[in-house]
């Protein structure tokens, strides 16, 4: 369905004043909106300074629901995208005030309208627009996101459960993930051509999403000695519980880094939690022995350095090979894309669903409220006795369309209603009343 043809009758029952075309353009999925920086238009590079991590990405959802605007922001490693609803025109403005204060410049960004958003979504979430075309976490990333930002409102959230629909019908009738892997196993296999897994000691600092995925790929693989850190140490603590490993304290990083062979970060902090000086130390103290550093954290949790025996594996040397990978699952697309627009198909139905919902509640309420008034009415005619029962139900039925028409036909010939052509060819339609007669 094109975003013209969206119901226009969202805010009918409103007292305020509304344009009939603005009432259109802010309604159904023409009413959604979305900002994204991801590794396409922006690159991974640029990712590592633009990613908001997860407190910036709830301090601006915190501040557009305090404003009255539904959002959800969704922060990966790979993009950072803010969606929502704008009902009125004042919550774009809203939108663009608070990234202003929060965000910076929006250069590099795609800004998406109406139901361009909801096919990006429907994209990201079947993994087209993943870093590992097809990859399956970021349905979880999606919706642990969607179970964060509170104040999405039921509509927002309603299109945000369709993508999800639509990423696990993807999966389920295409090859599209078959024989993919996620951005964390990539780095593990990336890994695991560099060293001899068995007798190494790798630590994993983060137990989040990534870091438990990377930890379970490097003891599938019979990694030797596998070490969890964690800012909260009973996540760390039950991480390596499950997979036969040892927990450590944060405060433990800067000498375990002189002992490991490899340390897998994948975290979300402001700043790096491995910086320059630390580094510097640990290199002095290894002289020169192989240190891998994989981080797969955004922004960036170890910082770039060039010493010796230091060897960075990041998402730019990730992106690098799973491009090679691409080609067996980029000939799934088209199958993808026709799930796709099946699924959008069927929130179509449901947007329009949604936006009439409260209008054919309050229509119906309306009209219940003529049908008792009118009936109570007829009881005391007939109780009196004064007038045939054929009369009585006559006039009843008179009565009743003059008041259900009373204020519609009112609205429109005091003109408070634009009503040009295709308004009134609309109307025709919606009460099926057929061509208009030749004059």
């Amino acid at each position: 369905m094109k975003d013209s043809q969206s119901c226009p009758h969202q805010d009918v029952c409103s007292t305020a004043p509304l344009h009939f075309h603005a009432v259109a353009h802010y309604s159904g999925l023409s009413a959604l909106r979305a900002i994204t920086f991801n590794h396409r238009n922006v690159g991974v590079g640029a990712m590592q300074q633009l990613a908001a991590g997860c407190d910036t990405s709830m301090a601006l959802h915190h501040a557009l629901s305090v404003a009255g605007v539904e959002s959800f922001v969704l922060a990966t490693c790979n993009r950072t995208e803010l969606y929502w609803r704008a009902r009125v025109p004042g919550d774009n403005e809203a939108v663009a005030r608070t990234l202003g204060h929060t965000r910076g410049a929006l250069a590099g960004s795609t800004r998406l309208s109406g139901r361009a958003t909801a096919v990006h979504l429907f994209r990201v979430c079947a993994g087209l627009e993943s870093l590992v075309l097809g990859e399956a976490e970021i349905l979880g990333q999606v919706r642990a996101s969607l179970e964060a930002c509170t104040g999405a409102g039921p509509f927002l959230k309603g299109v945000v459960r369709a993508a999800l629909r639509a990423g696990r019908m993807a999966r389920a009738e295409t090859a599209i993930s078959v024989g993919v892997q996620s951005v964390a196993s990539a780095a593990i296999h990336v890994l695991a051509d560099s060293l001899t897994l068995a007798d190494r000691r790798v630590l994993v600092v983060g137990a989040g999403d990534t870091g438990r995925q990377a930890a379970r790929h490097l003891r599938a693989l019979g990694v030797g000695r596998l070490l969890i850190a964690n800012r909260t140490p009973g996540r760390a603590e039950a991480l390596a519980a499950e997979l036969d490993g040892t927990a450590l304290s944060l405060d433990r990083l800067a000498g375990e880094l002189t002992h490991a062979d490899a340390i897998v970060c994948a975290v979300s902090a402001p700043a790096p939690l491995v910086d320059t000086v630390l580094l510097g130390r640990t290199a002095a103290a290894r002289r020169g022995r192989r240190l891998i550093v994989v981080d797969l954290s955004m922004p960036p949790a170890v910082a770039r350095v060039d010493l010796p025996g230091i060897e960075r594996v990041d998402l730019d040397t990730l992106a690098r090979r799973v491009a090679r990978q691409r080609d067996r699952r980029a000939a799934e697309i088209p199958r993808v894309d026709a799930v796709i627009d099946r699924e959008l198909a069927h929130l179509d139905t449901w947007a329009r669903q949604h936006i009439l919902r409260p209008l054919a509640s309050d229509l119906r309420r309306k009209i219940e409220l003529i049908r008792r008034a009118e009936l109570a009415r007829v009881e005391r005619e007939l109780t009196d006795g004064r007038s045939p029962s054929v009369d009585i139900i006559d006039r009843l039925t008179r009565r009743l369309l003059e008041q259900v028409l009373a204020v519609p036909l009112a609205t429109l010939v005091a003109g408070q209603v634009p009503l040009d052509l295709v308004q009134a060819d609309y109307l025709r339609r919606l009460f099926a009343l057929g061509p208009e007669a030749e004059p």
